[in-house]
Parts: C-alpha cells; sequence; structure tokens
C-alpha cells in the first residue's frame, strides 16, 4: 500500500517515479510545449484555425479570441426606428424584468443583459419593434450606409437580417432586391418583411452568379458572402470541426465568383459592400486583393456615414471585428467604389 507502516509515503512525484506508467501519465497530461498544439487542446479548437489566428493576431490574442469563442453568445436587438425607438422600446424591456444597455458605437442596437426567454414573446416583437441581430452584422448596414430612394441589391440575402435593416436605414423607400438562390431560406425573410411592416423589398430567387437582369441597375450592392464563420463559432460550436482548410479553399473560390458577377450590378459611381463574419484571410484579404488587381476600376473607399468605424479600421482601408476586443461577432468588411473604366 501507499500509506501504513512501512509503506510509500513519499511524496507524489516520487510514486510516480518509481511506477512508469504512472509518469508516462503525468508527461501525456502535460500540455504541448508548441503554442499551436497546446491552445488546439486547451480550448477545443482544430490545429488549424489556431494557426491561421495566430498567423495574424499572435498567440496572446489569439489566446483571448479562444476564451471569447467559448462563451455564451450575447443577444443584441436591432431597433426598427419606423414604428419605435431606443427609449421605448428599452423601458416596454425593462417593465417586462428584462435589462439591456445600449452600444454607443450602434444608434440602432440594444444588448440583453439577462435571459430574455421565448424571444417572440418579448414586448414589441409582434409590433415589429425591432430584429435579432448581432451589433457586428448591424454595423454591414450602417457601412453600406444606403440613401433614401437608392436601388439596392443584397445579393446574398437569406435570412434576411441585413436586408431589413437597409430598408430601415432607407426609411422604407427606393428598392431593395433581396436574392438567393434557396427559396425555402427566404422564408424568414418573408415573415420579417411582414412583422416591421416593410414594403419597399422584392424577393428574387436565383443565384447570384448567374443573374443577368441587374447590369449596372444598382446604386448600392451587398455581398454579404457565404463563408466559413470562423468569425461566430461561439453560435455554432460544432462549425469548427465541420470546416476544413479545403472548405476553406472551396468557399474562397465561390466568393471570388459572386464578387466578380455581382459587381457588374453596380452602376458607374455606385458602392459595393463585401463583407464576411470569418477570420480567414483567404475569404477575406486575398478576395479582394485580386478582384482590385483584375480590376483597376474599382477602388476602396473608406466609410462615411453617422457611425463611427474607426475603431475596426485597418490601413488597407477594410474593416476587421476581432471578437475579443469588441465583444462582437467576428467580422471583415470593405467598401469598394466603382469609377469610371478609365480609371
Amino acid at each position: 500500500g501507499l500509506g501504513g507502516e512501512g509503506g510509500n509515503t513519499g511524496n507524489i512525484d516520487e510514486i510516480f517515479s518509481a511506477s512508469p506508467s504512472l509518469s508516462f501519465l503525468t508527461s501525456f497530461l502535460q500540455l504541448p510545449e508548441n503554442p499551436v498544439e497546446r491552445l488546439g487542446i486547451l480550448h477545443s479548437f482544430p490545429d488549424w484555425i489556431i494557426q491561421v489566428w495566430i498567423d495574424q493576431f499572435g498567440v496572446m490574442e489569439t489566446e483571448k479570441l479562444c476564451i471569447w469563442m467559448n462563451q455564451t453568445p450575447a443577444i443584441d436587438l436591432r431597433v426598427n426606428p419606423l414604428r419605435a425607438d431606443l427609449e421605448t422600446v428599452e423601458a416596454a424591456l425593462q417593465a417586462a424584468g428584462i435589462s439591456c444597455q445600449r452600444l454607443s458605437h450602434l444608434p440602432q442596437a440594444l444588448r440583453l443583459l439577462s435571459h430574455p426567454g421565448q424571444i417572440q414573446n418579448l414586448p414589441g416583437f409582434s409590433q415589429g419593434w425591432w430584429s435579432i441581430q448581432d451589433s457586428s452584422a448591424q454595423l454591414v448596414g450602417h457601412f453600406l450606409d444606403p440613401q433614401p430612394k437608392e436601388v439596392v441589391i443584397d445579393t446574398c440575402a437569406a435570412p434576411g437580417g441585413k436586408t431589413t435593416h437597409i430598408a430601415e436605414l432607407m426609411q422604407d423607400t427606393g428598392k431593395i432586391w433581396a436574392c438567393d438562390r434557396t427559396a425555402s431560406r427566404m422564408r424568414k425573410l418573408q415573415e420579417n418583411i411582414q412583422r416591421l411592416h416593410l414594403k419597399s423589398i422584392e424577393i428574387c430567387i436565383g443565384d447570384s452568379r448567374n443573374l443577368s437582369q441587374f447590369c449596372n441597375s444598382a446604386d448600392r450592392v451587398l455581398l454579404d458572402a457565404p463563408c466559413s464563420g470562423l468569425g461566430t463559432l461561439h453560435r455554432h460550436a460544432d462549425a469548427r470541426w465541420r470546416q476544413t482548410p479545403d472548405s476553406v479553399k472551396e468557399l474562397s473560390i465561390l466568393q471570388k465568383k459572386l464578387l466578380s458577377h455581382t459587381s457588374t450590378f453596380v452602376k458607374e459611381g455606385g458602392v459595393l459592400v463585401y463583407a464576411t463574419c470569418t477570420l480567414h484571410p483567404a475569404e477575406n484579404e486575398t478576395v479582394i486583393e485580386s478582384f482590385l488587381t483584375e480590376n483597376p476600376n474599382w477602388k476602396i473607399e473608406t466609410p462615411s456615414g453617422n457611425v463611427s468605424f474607426h475603431r475596426y479600421s485597418t490601413s488597407q482601408g477594410w474593416l476587421k471585428v476581432l471578437p475579443h476586443q469588441y465583444d462582437m461577432d467576428g467580422f471583415f468588411m470593405v467598401r469598394l467604389r466603382k469609377t469610371n473604366d478609365s480609371g
């Protein structure tokens, strides 16, 4: 035995060193020195994602990012200014015992601080006072900065959170084309159009890589591209194991095709915003750099509008939202302006 008279009463290290199998066990329990493997084991991420993040942000920032991604996601509301205002929604939520806070950099955002229960039972839901939308996704609508009476095309619109935001920002005037290739995924948008009482949105079922009817027709185009979702892994925990370097490669090919074709929808002088909820350069920076190389009549434009974007701005002109720094989903967005063809 380990104790008792004549037994081994030494410290635990001696016990382990006396038994080869036990010492093997302790070395097995020690985390690897390689930071990629160590963070992957500690925070339950595949090594390739850790590597992509370390290459961009360094080890310490990556660790903070991993910790953030394993926390419970916040619920943000986007108040519909055509039906309500922040004060009204705040008061109604507080009366229902739900505490919330404003987000200083976003004029329509409220973050719920207590568990709301069934969302559709919250005050103002059926009246169309608000929608659920993460603050980073709200940032995209403001970044596009659509103006009343414009023609705007949302090229990958389902499930439609950004489409309805665009309509609110345009005071429900002008025309918004919401395109998506999957009819079933647009049902949610149909429901929200009715709930929010919006009139300016037209639904177009079709693959935006093939639509030809929109050539040179839009003042603004939003390409919220299909992506690996590495900025929203706290909402879809299993996605970290579903995505692979190969699936990212395929997505980047799709993103380039979508950008190349949907850019033809924009009138001369118009704007295209490319956005993703991923933190992978192959789907973000690389896509934009190759597009600009092939299309010299397009330029990156720094944003204007009533929302401050400088905190997320990079020297290259695009925006990167790092979740652990701003406590919102990870996003990439860039605003491109079409100049005349002679450059």
